[in-house]
C-alpha cells in the first residue's frame, strides 16, 4: 500500500506562490510513488482541498496563489485528524511545503504535532528561532559562528531613522546597509540603502512586513549557501557549497532575480573554492544546523569576505524545492536525483 502524505501550500506569508510552485513540483515527482492529499492555505488563513492535477500543472510562469471559492474546505480536529469536506483524510504524514510566517515558523509544526501526524522537516524550536534573524544571530553567536554586523530595531511604535542612525554610529557600521524585516524570506522587504538619507524609507517599507528590522552592514564578499541533509538517527551531512552570482545589472538577489528574472543572477554549484574553503564552510553549515537544533534538512547562507573570513547570512528550515532552487540543486550536483531527494525526507520524516 502506497505511504498517504498531505502536502500543505500557500499559506500568509509574502512567499505564499514560492510555496505553491514548489508544492507542485514536489507534487509532481512523488504522485506515482505516493497517495497524495494537497491541502491548500490561502493568504486569509483558509485550509482548503487542491486538486492533485491542478497542484502537479503549478510552475514559476504561473506564481499562483489559493482562493478559497469552490474549492472545499479543510480543518484539523485534535483526536480525529485532518478533514476535507467533512470526511477524514487518511495520513500517513504531512509535507509542509510552506515559507515564512505561519508556515515555516513553527506554528504549522506545533499544530501538526498537537494533531499526532509526523511531518517533514525541522521542529517547532528550529523553525521558530531561524524565522527571526535577530534571534538566529543570537544564537549563533552564542555558539561561536560569526554573523554580519549589525543592529536591530524596533518598529512598532513607528519607525525612528534618525535613532537608528545614531545606533549606526555608535556600533560603526559602515554603508551600504541591507535593512531586512526580521521575520520572513525570498528577499521579501529587503533593501539596500547606499547612504543615510535613503534609511527611512526602507525602514519603512521592511515594517510592512515585520516590526522588527534588522540593518546589516553591507559585506563585500561572495554569497554562499550550503544545504544540510540530515536522516533518521545519523548525524547532519551538508552539501557542497553553491554560489548566487549576481548580474551586474543586479543590485543584490532579491525576489526578482530569484524568482521573476532568473537572468539577473546565476545560481553555480558547487561553487568555484579551493577545498579547504569548501571544507570550511560545510562544517559551519553543519555546526549552524546543529546550535539552532535543526532537524532533516535546512539551507545555511553565508558570506564569504574577500579576506576569507565565512559569516552567516540567515537559515531557511524550509528552503525552496522549485526547479531552479539551491536546495535540491546542491545534491543532484553529488548524484543524488530531485526525486531521491524527495524521497529520502518523506521516508525519514518524524
Amino acid at each position: 500500500m502506497k505511504k498517504r502524505i498531505v502536502i500543505l501550500c500557500g499559506g500568509k506569508s509574502g512567499e505564499h506562490p514560492i510555496s505553491c510552485v514548489s508544492a507542485g513540483s514536489v507534487a509532481r515527482t512523488l504522485k506515482d510513488s505516493y497517495q497524495i492529499t494537497p491541502i491548500g492555505i490561502t493568504r486569509s488563513g483558509e485550509w482548503v482541498g487542491i486538486p492533485l492535477e491542478e497542484l502537479c500543472s503549478w510552475s514559476l510562469k504561473d506564481l499562483p496563489e489559493i482562493k478559497a471559492e469552490g474549492r472545499e474546505r479543510a480543518e484539523a480536529v485534535p483526536g480525529s485528524g485532518l478533514l476535507l469536506g467533512g470526511k477524514n483524510v487518511e495520513a500517513d504524514l504531512v509535507f509542509p511545503v510552506l515559507h515564512g510566517l505561519g508556515g515555516e515558523d513553527g506554528a504549522v509544526q506545533g499544530f501538526l504535532e498537537t494533531l499526532g501526524l509526523p511531518y517533514v522537516g525541522c521542529g517547532i524550536f528550529a523553525s521558530a528561532a531561524c524565522i527571526d534573524k535577530h534571534y538566529t544571530k543570537l544564537i549563533l553567536k552564542a555558539s561561536g559562528i560569526e554573523v554580519a554586523p549589525g543592529i536591530t530595531v524596533d518598529a512598532r511604535g513607528g519607525v525612528d531613522a534618525s535613532g537608528a542612525l545614531r545606533k549606526l554610529e555608535e556600533e560603526k557600521i559602515g554603508w551600504p546597509v541591507f535593512v531586512k524585516p526580521a521575520w520572513g524570506g525570498s528577499s521579501v522587504g529587503v533593501a539596500k540603502v547606499e547612504a543615510p538619507e535613503g534609511l527611512e524609507k526602507a525602514l519603512k517599507d521592511a515594517a510592512k512586513v515585520s516590526w522588527r528590522i534588522l540593518v546589516e552592514e553591507g559585506i563585500k564578499g561572495r554569497e554562499i549557501e550550503c544545504a544540510v541533509l540530515q536522516r533518521r538517527g545519523e548525524s547532519p551531512v551538508a552539501a557542497l557549497p553553491g554560489e548566487i552570482i549576481p548580474s551586474s545589472s543586479a543590485s543584490f538577489y532579491d525576489f526578482e532575480a530569484k524568482y521573476v528574472d532568473t537572468s539577473l543572477c546565476k545560481v553555480q554549484v558547487p561553487a568555484d573554492l579551493d577545498s579547504d574553503t569548501s571544507d570550511a564552510i560545510r562544517r559551519e553549515a553543519v555546526k549552524a544546523f546543529e546550535a539552532v537544533d535543526g532537524r532533516q534538512l535546512m539551507r545555511v547562507d553565508f558570506f564569504l569576505k574577500e579576506d576569507g573570513r565565512i559569516l552567516v547570512n540567515e537559515i531557511n528550515t524550509m528552503p525552496g524545492f522549485t526547479e531552479i532552487s539551491m536546495y535540491p540543486l546542491a545534491w543532484q550536483s553529488l548524484g543524488m536525483s530531485y526525486r531521491q531527494i524527495l524521497v529520502d525526507l518523506v521516508e525519514n520524516a518524524a
